[in-house]
């Protein structure tokens, strides 16, 4: 299986670069668009994303480029744009993101329930795409739809994720059409997440025993918190959903199924 994805100006593209970029891309738009519909100015939010992905970029290659260099690669800042082929550090990048975030969402006044079910279907747009450029895989199986790697037959890990990602995002829009409460959609999403991580347990090579138990520990406090606040919050007019939207939803679910199983084999022929 080959990782690059093609040239640009002699550079590699690779696949989980891609993806993972085409992934910001459809997480932003939806941030500004639901950002919008809960009250928060188009510019913070292109504020919040732009400052947070460029805080996720800087810290994580500059700190590839210290483990690589030292503390001297601070002297050579250059090096975060000549040297992008060594990568980013997601841990590193992810913990200064947050930290942005976090300090930038309180300076604004815009931190709240609000504002995580505003970011929230974003994030799941990155997941999925970063997923769906992932190369990893899971425990060796005999499965029909496992992968071949050499003499190997493995879970299809990355797929079991992105396509789990789709789901949540399909159940996510439908809970945000009938949202009694702040933070719904936000604690809804977490929930699903939390359980899909624990079903991916069963698939990877390297499970940790404490997972097993955490994580449905984890969806059970979640899911309760969510009925919490569901029957504590006012009735609503709920949307009139006729027999032809559920069918229009299923097979618009079948097909981007089904092309996401369709591109992803095909990386491996």
């Amino acid at each position: 299986m080959d990782n690059v994805l093609f040239y640009f100006a002699g550079m590699p593209v690779y696949v989980y670069g891609f993806f993972t970029g085409l992934g910001l891309l459809f997480g932003a738009a939806s941030a500004l668009k639901a950002g919008r519909r809960r009250g928060i100015s188009w510019s913070n939010m292109f504020d919040f994303i732009l400052g947070t992905a460029f805080a996720f970029f800087v810290a994580g290659r500059l700190a590839v480029l210290i483990g690589q260099y030292g503390a001297g690669a601070l002297l050579t800042p250059w090096k975060i744009l000549t040297e992008l082929s060594a990568g980013v550090d997601l841990r590193v990048g992810l913990i200064f993101a947050v930290i942005y975030g976090l300090i930038s969402t309180f300076y604004k006044g815009i931190f709240g329930l609000h504002f995580l079910d505003a970011i929230t279907p974003g994030l799941i747009w990155i997941k999925l795409f970063s997923a769906l450029g992932s190369n990893v895989l899971g425990r060796t199986t005999a499965v029909p739809w496992a992968v071949q790697l050499g003499e190997f037959k493995l879970h299809p890990l990355s797929l079991y994720t992105a396509l789990g990602y789709y789901v949540i995002r399909f159940i996510v829009l439908q809970v945000r059409q009938a949202q009694r409460f702040d933070g719904q959609i936000f604690i809804s999403a977490l929930t699903l997440v939390v359980w899909l991580h624990w079903l991916l347990l069963f698939a990877a090579e390297e499970s940790s025993r404490a997972a097993f138990w955490l994580y449905p520990l984890l969806g059970i406090l979640l899911a309760a918190l969510w009925s919490f606040g569901h029957a504590n919050s006012p009735q609503i007019r709920k949307p009139k959903r006729s027999l032809g939207y559920w069918a229009v939803q299923l097979v618009l679910l079948v097909i981007v199924v089904v092309a996401i199983c369709f591109y992803y084999y095909s990386r491996f022929q």
